[in-house]
């Protein structure tokens, strides 16, 4: 891969925060529909995360922009997404499993509502 370190975990968030986004907008649909005594509480709580992800991600497009790097998918077949990424003119296909992609999200949810 052409992209350093710090570009590949640019491109790995720049993928993984739309998953997060989607799976907070999910959850945030079924807990408004829960049976709760207050579900507002929980309803703000997650729309605030969903705020800091999308602001998060707005950032990284910023920095991917300054950086020249692209990123689009490609395709998902069976238990693989695929991610056409050029680096500063080097193009290239990544592959991620997406059971991969499942377990960073969750991870990632994780810190984000437990932080330490």
């Amino acid at each position: 891969m052409y992209a350093t370190k710090e570009e590949s975990a640019l491109i790995d968030r720049y993928i993984l925060y739309p998953m997060v986004l989607t799976i907070l907008d999910r959850d945030l649909q079924a807990i408004q529909q829960a049976p709760l005594k207050f579900t507002q509480p929980y309803v703000q709580w997650i729309e605030y995360k969903m705020k800091e992800v999308s602001f998060a991600l707005h950032e990284i497009r910023k920095e991917m922009k300054s950086e020249n790097i692209k990123v689009s998918p490609l395709r998902r077949v069976q238990d693989t997404s695929e991610y056409n990424v050029i680096v500063r003119g080097y193009d290239e296909v990544i592959k991620y499993s997406n059971l991969h992609l499942r377990n960073q999200a969750e991870l990632y949810l994780q810190r984000l509502f437990l932080p330490r």
